[in-house]
């Protein structure tokens, strides 16, 4: 959410006078690239789209939807992939708990 947010600050931004621009230039602009791939806007047609805005959002708040989902689904896919691993078993302590010779018992360590 917060960088569909960076993302429609990025469209204002390009409306507005070339003057009136500040602010961190080189980090706020990978930034930028980074989320228009991560949201499959193409960041050479940018200024075009942003020029108009009910396109720009439209296409922000798709893009959001698709990489939210996209994002979630990796995150779960981890999760299980994590829980579906065996647990692991400590080999130093694998021997055979002692017995007792008369009652078979096993006893605790």
């Amino acid at each position: 959410m917060l960088s569909q947010v960076q993302l429609r600050w990025s469209g204002h931004l390009v409306r507005m006078d070339a003057e009136r621009q500040g602010g961190q230039k080189r980090r706020f602009k990978y930034t930028l690239k980074k989320s228009l791939k991560q949201r499959q806007i193409n960041p050479v047609t940018l200024e075009d789209l942003a020029l108009d805005r009910p396109t720009w959002r439209r296409s922000v708040r798709i893009g959001s939807t698709i990489y939210e989902a996209n994002r979630i689904a990796a995150a779960k896919a981890k999760r299980a992939a994590c829980k579906a691993q065996s647990p692991r078993i400590n080999t130093a302590n694998s021997q055979a708990l002692p017995t007792c010779p008369h009652c078979q018992r096993t006893f605790r360590e």
